[in-house]
């Protein structure tokens, strides 16, 4: 008994964090913003028309009950125009006003912002790349954007349609192959935001996970000079070897776009906050257990295993990648949403 009662508390609690993590209640962004505005209005209008349909049926039905010694049928009621203009212009005019305010909306979220950052999202099967063409970096699965600062997204795909959706900062938007979609918006709170693929696309479509990390506009631009300097840093010479003979065919570590993409960038892998686009936290035994058998993290992952590699060379490489990012910065700590 206690240890069902455990597992109903375990899972609530996971449950709630989810929940957390997917609400969009919690406006982070401008976008959401201009949806959460909506939110009261649409909320006053349900209670409302339920409120006079509920009570209005509870009357007439009370009201035109049959009586004891009632025989046949009541008096008819033929109708009531002025009645039936008013129920009509009422429901009307809530319309109007719904529509006038969404559409407000609409225009508010999809103008474009002068002046805004440049970034380009493509979604691979199955994660995601961000790629800053007017900085000049690039990064996989986790996005970092300045708090405060206009952005623009442009969506895309390079094999199948995903869709690019952070609940608590900004909507949907479709990443189809050959056509770019754009998402305007200015985050506004400093945190760790959840990202998912909102459209399915393959056997591990549940884990195409990402992150969106807002930070101070201070520390993203400590993390752009830094990263316009970069070298990767050699953290474990037998773990470099490693990377070289087994990984750099498909994977690159200078936070630069390469002239053709394979695999997810590595160039700021130790400053992540999770693994395998999104699907766990960044810890040195997740980062092995990846590394030996993707597959069995994620099913469908186009990235082989290498249970070939010896402890000490497997070692050996988590302390190379964990060496690979920028001193000084630490996303572990932003509020998680």
């Amino acid at each position: 008994m206690r240890r069902g009662v455990a597992a109903l508390s375990f899972l609530g609690l996971g449950l709630a964090q989810e929940a957390h993590r997917v609400s969009i209640t919690r406006p982070g962004g401008s976008f959401n913003q201009e949806v959460a505005f909506l939110w009261p209005w649409v909320y006053f209008f349900s209670i409302v028309i339920f409120l006079v349909v509920a009570g209005a049926l509870a009357y007439v039905t009370w009201k035109f009950r049959a009586r004891p010694g009632q025989e046949g049928e009541p008096p008819q009621v033929h109708g009531n125009d002025r009645l039936e203009v008013i129920w009509t212009l009422i429901p009307l005019l809530i319309i109007l006003v719904l529509f006038g305010l969404t559409a407000k909306a609409l225009i508010q979220v999809n103008r474009p912002i002068p002046g805004a950052m440049k970034v380009e999202v493509t979604g691979y099967q199955f994660w995601w790349d961000f790629h800053y063409p007017a900085l000049g970096l690039r990064n996989s699965n986790e996005l970092i954007l300045p708090a405060g600062v206009p952005v623009e997204l442009e969506v895309t795909s390079k094999d199948v349609i995903h869709s690019f959706w952070v609940p608590g900062l900004v909507g949907k938007r479709d990443a189809i192959p050959g056509q770019k979609t754009l998402i305007h918006f200015t985050p506004k709170e400093v945190g760790n935001y959840y990202g998912f693929c909102a459209e399915l696309c393959g056997p591990s479509h549940a884990r195409m996970l990402f992150r969106v990390l807002v930070v101070p506009k201070e520390e993203f631009d400590r993390f752009v000079e830094a990263a316009k300097a970069y070298t990767p840093p050699v953290a474990d010479a037998r773990g470099h070897e490693v990377f070289q003979q087994n990984c750099m065919a498909c994977h690159g570590v200078q936070g630069k776009m390469p002239p053709a993409v394979i695999g997810p960038e590595l160039g700021f892998v130790g400053n992540r906050v999770s693994l395998g686009a999104g699907i766990v936290d960044y810890t040195p035994e997740n980062l092995k257990a990846w590394i030996k058998d993707p597959a069995s993290m994620k099913p469908g992952v186009k990235m082989p295993g290498f249970p070939q590699l010896s402890e000490e060379d497997l070692d050996a490489l988590v302390r190379y990648l964990e060496g690979l990012k920028v001193e000084g910065l630490d996303f572990k700590a932003l509020p998680k949403f």
